[in-house]
């Protein structure tokens, strides 16, 4: 398990561009990133893969308590900062994330159940 300090998203029709080397990407959204107002040290994250004759897939699972609610778009692209300092990079133009929210009177939450052919992305600076 994995410590997010700080999540940012994207919708993920509105980037410029997109360059992947491998396990790392350079991107630009046309506007800026959005930081979701989470709650300090209460995201988590999650990396499994599975390996079978079509290839590898990898499931990342995010959870995060916010302050309050939040209204995301449909498809995303999440940029992760974790607590050393790297900024990952969740979903692709191809296949975006989609984001599950839950709010109670006193709760509200993220949760992120994303299955792709990437693992969590390093962002570059472009």
């Amino acid at each position: 398990m994995y410590i997010i300090e700080a999540i940012q998203y994207a919708p993920a029709d509105q980037l410029v561009s997109w360059v992947q080397n491998k396990n790392t990407v350079r991107l630009q959204p046309f506007s800026i990133w959005i930081s979701l107002p989470m709650h300090v040290a209460s995201g988590e994250m999650t990396h499994t893969t599975k390996t079978d004759k079509a290839g590898t897939q990898h499931t990342i699972n995010i959870s995060a308590r916010l302050k309050n609610q939040t209204t995301l778009p449909d498809l995303l692209i999440l940029a992760l900062k974790m607590y050393d300092g790297a900024i990952l990079i969740v979903g692709t133009p191809d296949i975006p994330v989609q984001v599950n929210e839950s709010n109670t009177l006193y709760i509200n939450s993220l949760s992120i159940s994303y299955t792709g052919i990437n693992p969590p992305l390093i962002l570059q600076d472009f």
